[in-house]
């Protein structure tokens, strides 16, 4: 089993399309068309292009991404383009990040009192 600090890479013109389960953060150049668990980060660089479904706890997209997202850490840099829906606890959209579709904030940790 990878330890959690690996990372799986996806690389430019790999072309993959299924259902993954990772413990490892997964950068992806490649493309995917699926769904996607991970208990970590995703991120999908410049050339990356994911369409499906992603659970995870921090995604990062600068390439582009078509489907659903749940995840507690959204960001949109400079060049990534989303098409879709979101369900996420923080959102950072950088400028010349695009976003289109629709977003749900999920409930904050309700056993945390302030």
């Amino acid at each position: 089993m990878a330890k959690e600090t690996s990372t799986t890479i996806i690389s430019q013109g790999a072309k993959l399309k299924g259902d993954f389960n990772l413990m490892a953060k997964l950068h992806i150049e490649g493309e995917i068309e699926g769904t996607v668990n991970s208990s970590t980060q995703i991120s999908v660089g410049k050339s990356g292009l994911v369409k499906g479904e992603i659970v995870c706890s921090k995604f990062i997209l600068n390439g582009k991404f078509e489907g659903k997202i749940e995840c507690d850490v959204l960001e949109i840099i400079n060049g990534g383009v989303l098409n879709g829906e979101i369900i996420i606890k923080d959102l950072i959209i950088e400028k010349g990040g695009i976003f289109e579709g629709n977003s749900t904030l999920k409930k904050k940790d309700a056993s945390k009192k302030s």
